[in-house]
């Protein structure tokens, strides 16, 4: 795999509040991009996950105009949780644009606004994309002709919602209770609708984030999205809207994913619209299969996380799953050329 750039910052939201209500809402980024110079940058570590190789804050390549491809984590994670897969594409061009979402990541600490408005995700990604393009080091060299998005579990809500989905909490929690879901939150946060009622009471970031749920957060720079391992807020969607959507929409599952099972999930998807394209990984790759190495490899096989079937191989499921990811990349590309 070629070596790339990588680098990290922070972006502010002046349309939105922090949960604090306090300041603008803050977007911490990461990103992966090709670069000529191998010697330029400086290797990195001391994240969580592991960041492979990869040199900090090396020069651009000088290619003039980049692909682009926006990175939603999964609930609580980070944009390096996905770095295997930004590491891929940005050797094969692209610049790899990750947003940690606010309340919602493991860079700071989890609140639970962050984990209850899952909607905002997508509104991260929109404005991410319009800030770097406009000032700092990715100005004007970002390719607008040519934008995706891919994104795991809850990131994969997101980039739904970014293709035109559209989220009801009546359509959720009708689901929900049909189905025996709890209402309570996701393993990081499981108390986290216990807020909700004081978050109603004393937050006004919240109430406006609450009210405004329903609101269209779709972009029309993304020309076609990723979801990996899609988790249950995608049963948000209305049906309508989701089979409404005409971008290219490929869905990747494993077979053993107990967060978010397929038949709730990525099998649900695919029954509203006969457009998208659904690939399983495996029969045992389960959800957290899809993401990276620890830093510290003591946690591999102990932490719920890093543990895998003893017949699933995580580095060959990652590279199974990035070819597919490129390949459904470079057939946008090809059809929104002719």
């Amino acid at each position: 795999m070629a070596v790339c750039g990588y680098r990290s910052g922070v972006i502010k939201d002046a349309s939105r509040s922090n949960w604090h209500n306090n300041s603008e809402r803050p977007i911490a980024w990461s990103a992966w991009y090709p670069i000529e110079d191998l010697e330029s940058g400086e290797q990195t570590s001391g994240q969580f996950f592991e960041l492979g190789d990869v040199k900090l804050d090396a020069a651009l390549t000088t290619r003039k105009r980049l692909p682009v491809v926006l990175l939603s984590h999964g609930t609580g994670g980070t944009a390096e949780s996905l770095g295997w897969l930004a590491r891929a594409l940005a050797g094969e061009g692209y610049v790899v644009l990750g947003a940690n979402h606010h309340g919602n990541t493991g860079l700071e600490p989890y609140l639970a606004e962050g984990f209850l408005c899952w909607w905002e995700r997508a509104t991260d990604l929109s404005v991410m994309l319009s800030s770097l393009e406009t000032s700092g080091f990715f100005a004007d060299r970002l390719d607008f002709d040519q934008v995706s998005a891919v994104g795991f579990s809850l990131g994969g809500y997101t980039v739904m919602a970014l293709a035109g989905a559209q989220t009801s909490l009546e359509e959720f929690e009708g689901w929900r209770s049909a189905n025996g879901i709890s209402e309570g939150g996701p393993k990081e946060f499981p108390n986290a609708a216990d807020s909700i009622s004081t978050l109603t009471e004393t937050s006004d970031a919240f109430r406006r984030s609450w009210a405004e749920h329903g609101r269209d957060r779709s972009d029309n720079r993304i020309k076609s999205v990723v979801a990996i391992a899609p988790a249950l807020p995608i049963r948000s969607f209305t049906p309508q809207s989701v089979a409404e959507i005409e971008l290219p929409v490929v869905i990747l599952t494993g077979g053993a994913d107990n967060e978010a099972p397929s038949e709730h999930c990525g099998d649900w998807l695919v029954s509203q619209n006969a457009r998208f394209q659904r690939h399983d990984l495996g029969k045992q790759v389960g959800h957290y299969t899809f993401l990276d190495f620890p830093s510290d490899k003591s946690l591999v096989g102990k932490a719920h996380i890093f543990s895998d079937h003893d017949s699933v191989d995580r580095n060959q499921v990652h590279e199974q799953a990035a070819e597919i990811v490129m390949q459904s990349l470079a057939a946008s590309e090809s059809k929104g050329s002719d």
